[in-house]
């Protein structure tokens, strides 16, 4: 009793914390009191060390990692660990991440939500040329651009002369210095890069359509054969003639040649000899018109084939094996079809003038009857990508979805490039194109008018620029 003191001794002594009353106590003693403690709370996961909590990390995907890395402190800092994201992208960039930091590029749509921080450049494909005569600065532009292609290293584009003079293939570095040129025929309708060789579609002085191959140092190494005539008559304007080429990526020693009036035809590029040729009976319908071809990418001898006959637009299943008809029908529900594209397995991607989607359509669903009124009842319609501007223009390549569209409906200012990505999550990216001040729609006369490949997204900016944004 002597001992104890009243409460108000102990006043001054309550800011010392709750174990004030331990501190008397030898070191032993107090580090036995703090074990039984330990012993009967248990263990948090944010009180591991941080190399223990990077090391439980690791088993989880990237959508755990992104939930983990909004949970807490001592989470988010694990989950920002470089060597956890390295490990993810090395699965889905062989070629590594196009932004600094591996997390950055993977919690964003694979690296394509950061396009307004990538390098973009507008590269002349025609040479700006200041003839006698002329002042300083003026413009002399003998030909305009047709079709862009690009992988890792370079860009290939075609021209042609106005009038039909000339046609001409250009090949540009990365940088845009022009790396060789190839003048072909009169009519250079497109280009495709087939491994380290390009692949050229024109027509020949007497307005024959042939296929040329242009080796890497810009040498022609042949004309690989003439083409079935894909119009009655010479047509000295190249609108009759073959439009634009498919190569199925399974089977590039295969390429198709088609034409907007429902013409096509499949060579054999080492042989140069043509498999098959089908006219525009096919189709069934004597007032198709706008026809486009696209290679089944796992498929080879399968193909789609999209037209327009009267107020409607078909998709349909082409075997370039028998080439006797269509395999199967598919109406698409609009008016102005404008492209057609291979997706992903069993996919097909379409776009029309009046609308801002870019469909995807299960190839798997089409009607195989030759009913048009049974082929308008199905409608196996998977997704669709909207845009911001009516019949956007597209390409899909390496799991990546990129699209050009106009401005606003009503008007012919600016454009604007959409990236569209599902993998790891979905996600839509768009970037307002400064260096386009009036888009009226030149690219859709041309067979395509923006490329995926090679890390790059590539398209015609106008008549004789185009734009070229990196994003691996």
């Amino acid at each position: 009793a002597a001992k104890r003191r009243p409460l108000s001794q102990h006043a001054g002594t309550a800011h010392k914390g709750a174990d004030w009353h331990t501190r008397k106590k030898t070191p032993a003693a107090w580090l036995r009191t703090q074990f039984r403690i330990a012993k009967t709370m248990p263990l948090r996961l944010d009180e591991l060390p941080l190399e223990l909590l990077v090391l439980t990390l690791r088993a989880l995907s990237a959508q755990q990692l992104c939930c983990c890395d909004a949970t807490c402190k001592a989470l988010h800092a694990a989950a920002r660990d470089e060597s956890l994201w390295r490990s993810l992208c090395e699965q889905h960039w062989p070629s590594g991440p196009n932004l600094s930091s591996c997390r950055a590029s993977f919690s964003s749509a694979n690296g394509f939500a950061h396009l307004r921080r990538l390098p973009r450049r507008v590269i002349d494909v025609v040479e700006r040329k200041d003839g006698p005569g002329r002042r300083a600065g003026q413009r002399d532009v003998p030909a305009q651009v047709t079709s862009v292609d690009a992988d890792a290293t370079r860009l290939v584009a075609s021209l042609n002369a106005k009038g039909g003079a000339y046609g001409e293939v250009v090949c540009l570095s990365r940088t845009g210095v022009r790396r060789w040129s190839l003048q072909l025929g009169r009519l250079l309708k497109d280009v495709r890069i087939v491994g380290e060789h390009v692949l050229a579609l024109h027509a020949d002085t007497d307005w024959e359509p042939k296929l040329a191959v242009v080796g890497a140092n810009g040498a022609l190494r042949g004309q690989l054969c003439s083409l079935p005539a894909a119009s009655a008559g010479a047509v000295p304007a190249g609108w009759g003639s073959y439009h634009g080429l498919a190569v199925p990526p399974s089977q590039p020693d295969t390429a198709l040649a088609y034409s907007v009036s429902g013409c096509w035809c499949a060579v054999d590029l080492p042989t140069g000899a043509t498999l098959l040729h089908a006219d525009a009976g096919h189709l069934g319908s004597p007032d198709a018109e706008h026809y486009s071809l696209c290679a089944d990418p796992l498929h080879p001898h399968l193909a789609t084939a999209a037209w327009r006959a009267g107020a409607r637009s078909w998709l349909g299943r082409v075997d370039v094996r028998c080439g006797a008809g269509l395999q199967a029908l598919l109406c698409t529900r609009h008016s102005g079809l404008l492209r057609v594209g291979a997706g992903r397995e069993h996919r097909v991607l379409t776009s029309h003038a009046r609308c801002k989607e870019i469909e995807v359509w299960d190839v798997r669903g089409f009607s195989s009857s030759h009913d048009s009124e049974h082929a308008r009842s199905s409608q196996p319609r998977v997704e669709a990508w909207r845009c911001a501007g009516n019949g956007p223009d597209f390409d899909f390549n390496d799991g990546v979805l990129a699209a050009v569209s106009a401005g606003a409906p009503g008007t012919s200012f600016g454009a604007k490039l959409h990236v569209f990505a599902d993998a790891p999550r979905r996600i839509t990216a768009d970037v307002p194109l400064s260096e386009i001040v009036i888009d009226d729609s030149y690219r859709h006369t041309c067979p395509r008018g923006i490329r995926v490949g090679g890390g790059t997204i590539s398209l015609i900016a106008d008549r004789r620029r185009a734009i070229q944004c990196l994003v691996a």
